[in-house]
């Protein structure tokens, strides 16, 4: 896997697409490639990465008889500049697909009070270099009869696509604007990061 398509005229980027990674193969693409020995970012980030995901496997292990073999964290997607060949990155961008039911069967028990500000912009971007979101997962055994659903399915349907769809997006060079429809077609690739 390789950084090949140039999308924006600065940075190259994953042929659009997601790509299924283990936690060795995303830092080796990202932080270990010899293509990243300068920088002096990456490292720091990915550190900040692993810090913030041992909270949720600390409290997988804390809530262990709680969670009943869950995890709270599905799996997360990585994507940005962080997912380029864009030397020093500033932080990592990623959605935690939270798995709903454990996030539910540990609210408001001592020890889980870290679960409140996981996705506060503020505190992960200072804390960790993450812009991390949150999307709550629910398993859906078919998405051939919609009506059936209730809303929390649903809703994890809609965040999925929508974030399936933005990792997917590239702004042109120098852009900070809103968002565009001529940015909006799929130019660039991100990486699933399974645990």
């Amino acid at each position: 896997m390789d950084f090949t398509v140039q999308a924006n005229g600065q940075d190259y980027f994953l042929a659009p697409g997601r790509y299924q990674v283990d936690g060795d193969e995303a830092r080796a693409l990202l932080v270990d490639s010899e293509r990243f020995t300068g920088s002096t970012t990456r490292e720091q980030i990915w550190n900040g990465f692993e810090l913030y995901m041992g909270h949720f496997f600390r409290l997988d292990e804390h809530f262990s008889e709680t969670l009943k073999g869950e995890s709270l964290v599905h799996c997360v997607w990585l994507g940005g500049s962080f997912v380029s060949s864009r030397l020093n990155p500033r932080n990592a961008d990623l959605t935690v697909f939270v798995n709903d039911a454990a996030a539910q069967a540990i609210k408001g028990k001592p020890r889980s009070g870290w679960m409140t500000k996981a996705f506060t912009r503020i505190h992960t971007e200072r804390e960790y270099l993450l812009s991390a979101l949150e999307v709550r997962y629910h398993p859906i055994s078919s998405v051939f009869d919609l009506d059936v659903l209730e809303h929390p399915q649903l809703e994890y349907l809609r965040q999925r696509g929508a974030w399936d769809d933005w990792w997917q997006r590239c702004r042109p060079a120098g852009q900070k604007d809103a968002p565009t429809l001529e940015s909006a077609v799929p130019k660039r690739g991100y990486l699933e990061v399974t645990l």
